[in-house]
C-alpha cells in the first residue's frame, strides 16, 4: 500500500465521531420515550375508565397472556432484542470508528427479529461501504452479544447494506472464509 491509502483511514481514525443532533437522538430514543410518556397515560386513562379493581384485573389478564402465549413472549422479546441491537450498533460503529472522515455514522433504518436473528437494515453515507463493515465485523459482534454478523450488500443501491445478527452458531465449511470482496449470504432473507 502507498502513504495515500493510509491517509483517509488515519483522518477517520483521529476524527471525533459525530454526536448525534437533538431530533436524531429524539429519533433513537423514541421506543424509550413512547414507553415512559404513554405507559403512564394509557394507565391513567385505564383506571379513569374502568376504576381501579378493573383495570387491576386487565392488566394481570395482559401479563399473563404475555407471559403464557409463547408467540407473543417470542415476539415481544424479539422486537426488545431489535431495540436493544440497534443501541449496541450505534455505540459499536462510534467504537470501532466506522464512521466517515468527517464522523459521520451509518445509519440504522429499520431493525426487525427474523428467526431469533436480528436484521438490520442500514445506510451508509459517502466514505463508509461494505469493506469497512466487513472488516469489523467481529467487534459488531461482540458489541451485540452475537456469535456472528452477516453483511450483504443491496443488489441496487451501494449505500444499503443488510446486517444480520446471529444469536446462534451456524455450521460452515471448514477451510472456506470470506474475503472482504465476497457478499456475504444472509442466514435469512428479508
Amino acid at each position: 500500500m502507498t502513504h495515500d491509502n493510509h491517509v483517509p483511514e488515519l483522518a477517520r481514525q483521529l476524527a471525533p465521531v459525530k454526536r448525534p443532533n437533538p431530533v436524531l437522538w429524539l429519533y433513537h430514543w423514541r421506543y424509550e420515550i413512547l414507553a415512559v410518556t404513554l405507559l403512564p397515560y394509557a394507565l391513567v386513562n385505564l383506571v379513569l375508565w374502568l376504576g381501579p379493581v378493573w383495570t387491576a384485573v386487565a392488566v394481570v389478564v395482559t401479563f399473563n397472556w404475555l407471559f403464557y402465549w409463547r408467540a407473543a413472549r417470542r415476539h415481544l422479546r424479539g422486537r426488545l432484542r431489535a431495540i436493544v441491537v440497534q443501541h449496541r450498533l450505534r455505540s459499536a460503529f462510534a467504537g470501532a470508528r466506522i464512521c466517515t472522515v468527517d464522523g459521520r455514522r451509518p445509519a440504522i433504518l429499520w431493525t426487525r427479529p427474523v428467526d431469533g436473528d436480528v436484521v438490520v437494515s442500514l445506510f451508509c453515507p459517502a466514505g463508509i461501504g461494505f469493506e469497512q463493515i466487513h472488516a469489523r465485523r467481529d467487534v459488531l459482534a461482540d458489541a451485540c452479544f452475537a456469535t456472528d454478523v452477516y453483511v450483504d450488500r443491496h443488489p441496487k443501491y451501494r449505500a444499503l447494506l443488510t446486517l444480520t445478527i446471529s444469536t446462534t452458531a451456524i455450521r460452515r465449511k471448514p477451510g472456506r472464509a470470506a474475503s472482504p470482496g465476497e457478499v456475504v449470504p444472509l442466514r435469512a432473507h428479508s
